[in-house]
């Protein structure tokens, strides 16, 4: 079988950037900066109330999604949260500026690591013996929000290797669904034995990646506490400590082909 690998598909978060920070008090000023938008648009709410339904939703979201992987969006959250205290209706109008005000800290947080852009341009420079680029490279991140994942990427200056950059927000199915790395595959017309997944979770990345028959990657440049409970059970084809090792990682493959390979 040919284990020549011509896509690559990166999570963000903890594998193309890192987040710096308290993460609950990053949500909190986010939460409070934007029921102040809200008084400043003159909608009458009592800001402490949204600030604290505003969050419990955010954190049943995040449970409900994990059960079911299907994401709860942010806006959906705010919704929720308004319609519960009673919020007049000009304030519905307002959730698309309301969520880029809260999310605007998280958005600030997040940094790409020092290797990101040099090693998708190093990438992005390989050729196959006629000349195309060896790889397609995408983005497949877990997200409650798509416009803040297209900021980040604009932002942090990961565009322009980066296509699709898919988040679960919009396509509303999270990892690990085989679903959302289908549509991946179908939209590349790419076999999934030619697509490496690379990503910081095991649960959510490399089990996704497995279920439909793509080779995977695990980075560990940051600590993932739950990957502990799944070591032995989940297993990537390659583990790396940062990003800058997959180029010679995936030239090690295409010597031999993953040791791994299914």
């Amino acid at each position: 079988m040919d284990h020549t690998i011509r896509g690559i598909l990166f999570d963000l978060g903890g594998t193309l950037m890192t987040f710096t920070g308290d993460w609950d008090e990053v949500q909190r000023r986010g939460a409070v900066q934007m029921a102040a938008f809200f008084r400043q648009h003159r909608i009458a709410i009592d800001e402490e109330q949204l600030v604290h339904t505003f969050l419990a939703e955010r954190q049943a979201g995040f449970a409900r999604a994990g059960e079911t992987q299907r994401e709860v969006s942010g806006a959906e959250c705010l919704r929720i949260a308004l319609q519960r205290i009673a919020a007049p209706s000009a304030a519905f109008d307002l959730i698309p500026e309301a969520l880029r005000v809260y999310f605007a800290p998280e958005e600030t947080a997040w940094h790409a690591y020092p290797d990101a852009k040099d090693t998708l341009r190093r990438l992005a420079a390989i050729r196959t013996s006629d000349g195309r680029p060896a790889y397609r490279m995408g983005v497949l991140s877990n997200a409650t929000d798509d416009a803040i994942i297209q900021r980040l990427v604009n932002r942090l200056g990961l565009r322009p290797w980066l296509s699709p950059v898919w988040t679960s927000a919009a396509l509303g199915l999270r990892k690990p669904r085989r679903e959302v790395f289908e549509t991946l595959l179908k939209r590349w017309n790419l076999p999934p034995e030619s697509v490496v997944m690379v990503g910081d979770r095991l649960e959510i990345d490399i089990l996704g990646a497995q279920q439909v028959g793509m080779h995977t990657v695990l980075i560990t440049a940051d600590d993932v506490p739950s990957n502990q409970l799944y070591c032995d059970v989940i297993v990537p084809d390659a583990t790396i400590q940062r990003i800058s090792e997959l180029p010679a990682l995936l030239a090690d493959w295409s010597r031999g082909g993953p040791q791994n390979a299914r």
